[in-house]
Formats: C-alpha cells, structure tokens, sequence
C-alpha cells in the first residue's frame, strides 16, 4: 500500500481558485475571502469565496475546511450551477483526502465528474477532480487506473495552463510508475516534470524531481547515472525555496545511494549526511528523515570501523523508529502519556543512582577489601551488559537481513507474476507460477525467521497452515468446500531444517493441487508432522486418483528431482503409498532443539 504521507497529499492536492496555498498569511487571508463572502450577492461568487477558504484551511484545520466546503455544497445545490456545484464537490473531496477517507473522496470526485458528462466544466475543476480519483486510485492499488486518472489530469492542467498543477500532476504519476518499479516510465514523467518546473522557477519541485529520478535509476541498478542525476541537482540545493523537508529527504537518499553503491569512503554520504546533521540542529526536517538519517549514518559508521559512534546512531535510530511506530498506534494522547512516565523513572532511576553512589562513597573509606571485591563484580556486570548489547545488535541485524531477504524474494515473485501475464505459451507461464510458489514458499520462511524471538529458528506449526492456504486459493479451490486437515505437533524447527522441509512440503502440495483433485467431489489434503525419538516424520496425503507408484518411480519432472535431492540433503528417507489416494511419508533425522 502506499504511504499517505502530508509530503504526498501536499504534492497532489491543490483544487480550482487555490492560489492562497503557498501563502504565509492563513489568517489574514481567510479573513478576507470570509468578509467577501457576507458581502458577495450572487450564489457562484459565495461558492468560489468560501471554497477559496476552504483551501487555505486545508492543512491548518481540516474540520474548517470541510465544514466550509459543505457549506458551499449546499449554496450550490440550491441553486443549481453545475459549475458551482463542481467547485464545491472538489473542495470537499480535497478535505476527506487530508482526512484519510478514501470512500468520501472517491464519492465527490464521481459526483463531480458526472456534472460533466452534460455540463462543460473549466478545465482545472476537472483536473482537481480526476487527480482525487487517481489519488484513491493508488491508494487501493489500482496501478493502471491511478495512471489514467493522473494522465486526464494532466491533460486537464495543461488546457489551463497551471504549471503548479502541470508539475505536481506529472511528478506523481513518475512517482507510481516508480512506486509499481516501471522506472522506465517513470523517467520519463520526472524529466518533463523538472522541463515543466523550470519554466516556472518551481526550485522544490525540481529537486524532488531530480531525487525520484535517483531513485528510478537506482531500481534500474544504472548506478553512473543515478550519480549523474545527484550532480545535476547539486546547484538548486542551497536554493532558499527548497524546503528543510525536501533537503532532508535527499540527503537522505543521496547517503543511502553512496553507501550502497558509492566509493568505499563514502564521501558522498559523510557529506551529506553532515548536511543533514547540520539540517537537523538547525530546523525540523521531518521525523521520518530524522530515522532515515541516524539509520544511514549508523552504516556509515560501520563501514568506516567507527563501533562505537555506530552503535550510538543505531540506538538512537531504534528510538525514534519505536516512538514513530508509538504514534502510529497508540496517538499522540498517549505518546505524551509515555513520555512523562518514561521521563518520571528516569528521575527515579538517577535518583536510585546518587543514591547508590553516594553509599559507594560511604563503603569505600570503611571496606576496602569489600569495595574492591563489588568494584569486580561491577566490571563483570559492563562486560555481561556489552555481550548483552553486542547480542542485541546482532540479533536486530539478522532479523533485518532476513526481512530484507523476504522483501527481495516478495519482489522477485512480483517480477515472475508480471512476467507471466505477458506469456502466452501455457507450459512457460506454468513454470514460471511454480517457479513464483517455490519463491514465496521461501519468502514465508524468512518472514516468520524475523517475527520470532530468534533469528535461528521457524514457528513451522504457522508456516504450514499459511503455505497451505496460500496454495489453496492459488489454485482456485475455497475453504468451505475443501477438507483440509493440519495435525503439526511440532511448534518450531531450526532454520536450516525448516527451509528444505517447506521447500519439500510445496512440491508436494502444489503437485496434489495440480493434479490429484480431478474428478474428486469431495477434495481432501491432510499433512501432519510429528516429533519421534530421534526423527522427524512428515506425511502428506490426499485423496485423488491421478499418482501411482510406477508413475512416481519413473517420473523425469524437476519437483520429483528437488523433492528426492532436498530429502538426501536431510539425510531422510521417503514412501509413497498410492493405496487410496497418494500418501507421502518423509522421515528425517532430527538434533533435539537446543534451549
């Protein structure tokens, strides 16, 4: 899903008569267009003032905004000017969008648009119209539908010769292209959203542009050019129109480029993110930045040996991600709530502290031999606390690289499921979707190695019921009328046990999915994995008709070959029993789980 940020909705949201959104002057603005309004004679000019109003109150107070833009709804429908109408239809969609209520958007961006289907409206009424509907549209994951939308709205824009709206129309439909990784197309609307801004001196944009542009050359892995790009945008950076956000974020994104891909020095980074330290000392450049830069600068550190620099910036990184994730949940109510608890221990604690001290001091001239001997004790506690933190460390990097491996194997199974819609040969598109399920079989692994406690161990009782159901609505079968039994009586596997024993238990299950269940009314899969002394014993059957032993036996197929090569990589044994139906029994010798 993507990100609601204010950054994004800032970008995107502009409707008619909104000159007055880059103003400084709320106040005194609003109290003008107000004044107008109780003086103004005619319904159109009463709709226009109070929606112009309801602009500037957009990301002030949002309540206001709605509550104007409701009340130009209803000067417009007594009268009955389309235009009016649409006006006030734009403004209260642009508030629901600062609201988060995509349902209400989408209503009053259609009600809107349907006006114009017997109504010519003025063009930039249209284009704040259809980029609501593209908004909600990328929202919900409607790719090619948020495109066309932001497309018209272009259109739209351009008949109207707004550049404001040219530039932020175009820029967001680079940044979905790039969003859904078509950074090629992408491209090509960031260039002509920096060609738009310069016409115009629109500094903020450019860079934002130029900072998108990074990042679709970086998905392109066209390293040279994403630093070509980071040169070409270097002059508009002291410009004092680029806001601290935006500097912010490409700082961000220039250190994250350099690290990876950059000089072993990382000049760039250190440079940048100097920048953003200096950024941050003097303005607020966002918190989202904040984390991005304590997280950058904790790899660089790393990079350059710096241990104990870096473990600070890691620390201070997990703080603000925990109080950024804090937020989210609980509300700022509750944030203050727990920072004033949070700060209350503290007192207690440094309170506790002197105290200690102080008894230390009082010990110290008494018990000599005693002092010395809590002073050992003391120096043990700081070496157990720092293999303590060490351990921490270690741990948090694993479950981070096993979150990255499932993100990267997540996107590779995208990759294939795009390439697959465009084949047309039925047996490549079929290899290239169990090619798709042995990836996120893997994915699934490596997803519930970064939910446990440990970075060692698979909760393999979760694992099986989700692969299990994943491959059953793949292939079209519904829980209701599908018998599906689970008997895992083992809780958690070692990682490198459960990775070739999910790998074996896919085969096994997509092959019954493909081929067992033809002709059955009454389709069953029952798996069922159980601890012995020594060994482990996973059994897997079904009850079609399709398998029998001499097929198997014979059988030249690479899942028979990766179920045979991973159970020999176990050292186990396999049956099959094609009695009633195909019953697969593995056996596998098994370590007892170390505490």
């Amino acid at each position: 899903m993507i990100s609601r940020s204010k950054s994004l909705v800032l970008f995107i949201l502009l409707v008619p008569g909104s000159p007055f959104c880059m103003a400084q002057k709320w106040q005194t603005q609003t109290d003008s267009l107000l004044q107008a309004f109780k003086k103004a004679t005619t319904p159109v000019q009463k709709v226009k003032l109070l929606t112009d109003a309801a602009t500037i109150f957009l990301l002030q107070n949002p309540d206001t905004a709605l509550l104007l833009s409701s009340e130009a709804e209803a000067i417009a429908e007594s009268n009955g000017n389309d235009t009016s109408r649409a006006l006030a239809y734009a403004a209260k969609s642009a508030a629901y969008l600062i609201k988060d209520n995509d349902a209400m958007i989408l209503e009053y961006a259609l009600k809107g648009l349907q006006l114009s289907e017997h109504t010519p409206l003025p063009p930039d009424v249209l284009a704040a119209l259809t980029r609501k509907l593209g908004f909600v549209y990328r929202n919900t994951n409607r790719f090619n539908e948020s495109v066309e939308a932001y497309k018209k709205a272009l259109a739209y824009s351009t008949r109207s010769h707004n550049l404001y709206d040219m530039a932020t129309t175009s820029s967001n439909i680079g940044n979905i292209f790039n969003s859904f990784n078509k950074y090629d197309s992408g491209l090509i609307y960031h260039n002509k959203t920096i060609e738009i801004a310069r016409k115009a001196n629109f500094k903020d944009i450019i860079v934002r542009s130029y900072m998108q542009i990074i990042n679709s050359y970086n998905g392109l892995k066209q390293y040279p050019k994403a630093f070509q790009a980071v040169s070409d945008m270097q002059p508009y950076l002291n410009d004092p129109d680029v806001t601290q956000v935006t500097k912010g974020l490409v700082y961000t994104v220039i250190a994250s480029l350099d690290m990876r891909h950059g000089s072993p020095q990382h000049p760039l980074a250190a440079r940048y993110l100097d920048s953003m330290k200096h950024l941050i000392t003097h303005t607020g450049p966002g918190k989202e930045n904040l984390i991005n830069y304590y997280l950058n600068r904790s790899l660089l550190e790393f990079s350059l040996n710096h241990f104990d620099s870096a473990s600070a910036a890691l620390e201070k990184y997990n703080e603000l991600k925990k109080t950024r994730d804090d937020e989210i949940i609980s509300g700022h109510a509750q944030e203050l709530a727990t920072r004033y608890e949070t700060g209350k221990k503290e007192a207690q604690i440094k309170d506790l502290d002197q105290q200690n001290r102080l008894r230390k001091k009082l010990l110290f001239g008494s018990f000599t031999a005693s002092a010395i001997f809590l002073a050992l004790l003391f120096w043990v506690w700081l070496q157990n606390k720092r293999i303590k933190k060490q351990e921490t460390h270690l741990n948090y990097l694993m479950k981070e690289l096993h979150h990255r491996v499932k993100n990267n194997l997540q996107i590779v199974s995208s990759l294939l499921n795009l390439q697959s819609a465009r084949i047309d040969d039925a047996q490549a598109r079929k290899a290239l979707m169990e090619g798709q399920h042995r990836i996120e079989a893997m994915s699934l692994i490596h997803q519930k190695l970064y939910q446990t406690k440990t970075t060692s161990r698979v909760n393999i009782q979760e694992f099986i019921a989700e692969l299990s159901e994943n491959l059953l609505h793949a292939y079209g079968y519904k829980a209701h009328n599908f018998n599906l039994q689970l008997q895992v009586e083992v809780k958690e596997l070692e990682a490198d046990m459960a990775i070739p024993v999910g790998l074996i238990l896919n085969e096994v299950v997509t092959n019954a999915f493909k081929y067992a269940y033809k002709n059955v009314s009454d389709p069953a899969l029952y798996i069922s994995l159980q601890e012995q002394p020594n060994k482990l014993q996973l059994t897997i059957g079904d009850n079609g008709r399709e398998l029998t032993e001499k097929a198997w036996k014979y059988s030249t197929s690479f899942g028979r070959q990766l179920i045979l090569s991973l159970t020999q990589q176990l050292e186990g044994t396999m049956q099959l029993n094609c009695d009633s139906g195909s019953v697969f029994t593995f056996t596998f010798p098994v370590k007892p789980v170390q505490a």
